[in-house]
């Protein structure tokens, strides 16, 4: 009995074994796409940029202004096969108005898929333009494709660089007057 019990459980396992090998993990985001999402985060002025930021393994921090219309950020990390990022970002509120900047920047990268970083932020639906790769590395020349904003990016990888550069400008609706 014990045997026909070891048998049919062996028997059981194997069956299982292939619905278990299907199933897969949803693939993750190059580094080079979750570092620019912080990156937008931050130049929509979304409050909430620094603490996702320090969730997403980042040591991200509010830094101190002249003016009560201009927030600044500064954040670092290291990022797998690309090296340490330091990112800066400004906000600044005018009439009607948001204007956010971010900038990211690893000097000296590690890695060794620089172009394969780039087209990955290429390939995001919400941006269209142009790249391209020459001999002293690959670049993108991008714009948004939200209607509620007007975003310009631009993104590099060289042996000694990878930049990323982000504009968001977004009207603000004025609250409405009773």
């Amino acid at each position: 009995m014990r045997a026909w019990l070891a048998a049919t459980a062996a028997a059981l396992a194997l069956c299982a074994s292939p619905a278990l090998a299907q199933k897969t993990k949803s693939p993750t985001a190059p580094q080079s796409v979750a570092a620019l999402e912080v990156c937008e985060q931050f130049a929509r002025g979304d409050v909430l940029a620094v603490d996702n930021a320090n969730a997403k393994g980042w040591d991200a921090y509010a830094t101190d202004t002249e003016s009560p219309y201009v927030r600044s950020y500064s954040a670092s990390r290291d990022l797998p096969g690309i090296g340490l990022a330091n990112l800066f970002a400004l906000v600044e509120d005018y009439p009607e108005t948001t204007f956010g900047y971010c900038r990211l920047d690893v000097m000296e990268p590690t890695g060794t898929n620089g172009a394969q970083q780039i087209e990955a932020i290429q390939g995001l639906d919400r941006y269209e333009g142009t790249g391209e790769t020459v001999s002293d590395g690959t670049f993108a020349s991008l714009k948004g494709t939200s209607e509620t904003a007007q975003s310009l990016l631009l993104a590099h990888w060289t042996e000694t660089s990878f930049v990323i550069q982000l504009t968001v400008i977004t009207p603000n609706v004025p609250a409405e007057t009773e």
